[in-house]
């Protein structure tokens, strides 16, 4: 026999609170004290009290929650698991920024296979209650269109938008990040340093050898490695290189990936800071922890990821203005000392 739902009235007297005090919790409203919040809440969930979408459309005046639409998916792309740590702190800003809005991410990431990648893209597009869609890291073109025509709302995060009518993004400036670590590199006196990224075709690889590319000159020799995917790779690069004779006295990559150089480095009895400095990209917690700790560029991830929800929002409130929005969190070099040397932080 089915079991009868459960009321907010009936929350409420048991809570010791009043009706309208539930609602408030259940819409996700911020003027609710915490431990009032978590009280209720511990209520509903002994009593089991499931909200009705439909009751509380009628109540709501916000066009997610009176649509009925409280669900978004948030899609991670391919490679993302290149840098764990990078992206599950973007993925702590969008829980925390859903969270103020009363809303619910729905989370998957695409295979390697495109087939199976497809098939994941058409089950959550399913979901009629979708009001939008936060896409993380590199899409392509088909994919970021077959979801524009199912989800009214999306937004790029991290990776570039393409030039789609009604595309929100927020972009790390990936360019400019890579820019600040060579810089600093040679500000230090390096001349002969190694790059190593990810694959050729991602943005990210894109925008670190665009910056070598202006860096490089008689005087300073920069090389390129592709293709890398996870820290024990850069470890093979750098082992491999250094096993052929090939010396450099500079390193730039990924925090990830630098921490598998750090491996390789000391493996060979090689010095960092002394004989080869590192400067690293996305300053993720472990950056601070390695030995010697990790000069890195920081990008606010929780930013991005909240940032993400906030414009997902205005262009569902006001799609007219909000069409087309772009925002781009800016880098900063956080000096540390695996490069050995203090340098002034950048603004």
């Amino acid at each position: 026999m089915k079991k009868k739902p459960v009321s907010i009235e009936v929350v409420a007297k048991k809570a010791g609170v009043s009706s309208m005090t539930v609602s408030r919790v259940i819409r996700g409203e911020p003027f609710v004290k915490e431990e009032t919040r978590t009280h209720v809440i511990e209520v509903m969930r002994q009593l089991g009290y499931v909200p009705s979408a439909a009751a509380q459309s009628l109540r709501s005046q916000d066009h997610f929650r009176s649509a009925g639409k409280r669900l978004f998916a948030l899609i991670f792309g391919q490679g993302t698991e290149t840098s764990v740590t990078f992206f599950h702190d973007i993925t702590r800003g969008v829980e925390q920024a859903a969270a103020e809005f009363g809303l619910c991410p729905i989370q998957i990431s695409l295979q390697e296979s495109p087939e199976l990648s497809w098939l994941r893209l058409q089950t959550i597009m399913s979901i009629s209650s979708l009001s939008g869609a936060l896409l993380v890291g590199q899409f392509s073109l088909n994919d970021i269109l077959f979801i524009k025509e199912n989800v009214k709302n999306v937004v790029m995060v991290d990776g570039p938008a393409p030039h789609i009518s009604g595309l929100g993004s927020v972009e790390s400036s990936n360019f400019e990040g890579s820019l600040l670590a060579l810089d600093c590199l040679l500000e230090i006196g390096c001349r002969r340093i190694c790059v190593i990224t990810v694959e050729r075709s991602h943005y990210f690889g894109q925008a670190m050898e665009l910056a070598a590319s202006l860096r490089r000159s008689e005087e300073v020799e920069i090389k390129t490695v592709f293709d890398c995917r996870n820290s024990q790779d850069a470890r093979d690069v750098v082992m491999q290189l250094w096993g052929e004779g090939e010396r450099f006295d500079g390193i730039f990559t990924n925090d990830d990936f630098a921490i598998g150089a750090l491996k390789a480095f000391r493996d060979l009895g090689v010095a960092v800071p002394g004989e080869v400095k590192i400067c690293g990209f996305d300053d993720i917690l472990y950056a601070s922890y390695t030995i010697p700790s990790l000069t890195s560029i920081h990008i606010d991830k929780f930013l991005l990821g909240s940032e993400a929800v906030r414009t997902l929002v205005s262009m569902t409130h006001s799609p007219e203005a909000a069409s087309g929005i772009k925002k781009v969190i800016r880098p900063t070099l956080v000096v540390r000392e695996s490069t050995g040397i203090e340098l002034p932080k950048s603004p």
